[in-house]
């Protein structure tokens, strides 16, 4: 068991799991569920913003999924930043800048 799972575990913490709970629930509707729709929908961003920071005046406008996705994402982290658990990402983050230049 990973020390994410265990802390969560440990702190039995029904605000965190539900949190999960939905951000996890919005991600398989975007990504999953209302795939076609987000295949059309991606690259409806402001220029130079990514699909977590649109840049949009209204997220939800002819898209709330990706609305509710992204308020659930932004609990979460909210959440995790305050029982101080970090994202674990599956690569280190220099490997994109450096895709980027």
């Amino acid at each position: 068991m990973s020390l994410f799972s265990k802390k969560i575990i440990q702190q039995d913490d029904p605000e965190l799991i539900d949190a999960l709970q939905k951000f996890v629930g919005a991600f398989e509707v975007v990504f999953r569920h209302d795939w076609e729709y987000t295949k059309i929908m991606i690259g409806d961003e402001e220029k130079g913003c990514n699909f977590i920071e649109p840049g949009l005046e209204d997220e939800t406008e002819d898209w709330g999924a990706r609305g509710a996705l992204l308020e659930s994402y932004r609990h979460l982290l909210k959440l995790m930043s305050q029982r101080e658990i970090e994202p674990i990402l599956p690569f280190p983050i220099s490997d994109f800048l450096k895709l980027n230049k």
